[in-house]
């Protein structure tokens, strides 16, 4: 088992915080889910955020659109000391991934399929830097195009991206995906009604 799988344990629905939903964010939304992944945002937003959290929930952030660390090891360290409940990176970027597995952080590489030639150039990054995770964006279509990965062997994979519907989420982990990330927080409600689907 990944230590991706560890800290889902089971609840396969990550909550994404983004601009457009941590406004009006409350305490209680941050209930739902073991992890959520800060998509946006400096550290002033990310030390809001993650004070309305509890001990047990884990945050990754998706470091290429924020503000205020860079991504080298002074950045890395800092990040360590100002948000130990930062477990995880996200990125596009194989260096920045890369320098985040050396400092102990667990890894996400976003792979945006546009079109062929884009999960090609994908998969070779993934076979370098080997992350622990891959999200798939967008997530939507992750039933239409699983066939073309090769999913034994492979990183989990997360899926993110026009993902609306409980109909679509059940989809999507029907065809492998471990985990979906929505900014949607209403389907991050599902997490029970599936792990409970999950020990039948």
């Amino acid at each position: 088992m990944s230590r991706i799988d560890e800290l889902l344990r089971g609840f396969p629905v990550i909550g994404a915080l983004r601009s457009t939903n941590t406004k009006d964010l409350r305490e209680e939304d941050l209930r739902f889910c073991p992890v959520y992944f800060i998509l946006e945002g400096d550290i002033f937003e990310a030390r809001r955020i993650v004070a309305f959290a509890d001990d047990s929930v884990a945050f990754f952030l998706h470091l290429d659109l924020f503000g205020g660390i860079a991504p080298d090891e002074a950045g890395f360290l800092l990040l360590r000391e100002l948000f130990p409940r930062v477990r995880g990176i996200i990125s596009t970027r194989a260096r920045t991934l890369a320098l985040a597995r050396r400092m102990e952080f667990m890894t996400i590489f976003r792979l945006f399929c546009i079109d062929s030639e884009s999960l090609r150039t994908g998969l070779k990054v993934i076979q370098e830097v080997g992350p622990d995770a891959v999200e798939i964006l967008p997530g939507i279509v992750f039933p239409k195009i699983c066939r073309f990965l090769p999913l034994e062997g492979f990183p989990p994979v997360i899926c993110g991206g026009f993902i609306r519907t409980p109909k679509e989420v059940r989809e999507i982990l029907k065809n492998g995906a471990l985990a979906v990330s929505t900014s949607a927080k209403d389907l991050w409600r599902m997490n029970e009604a599936l792990k409970e689907c999950r020990q039948r």
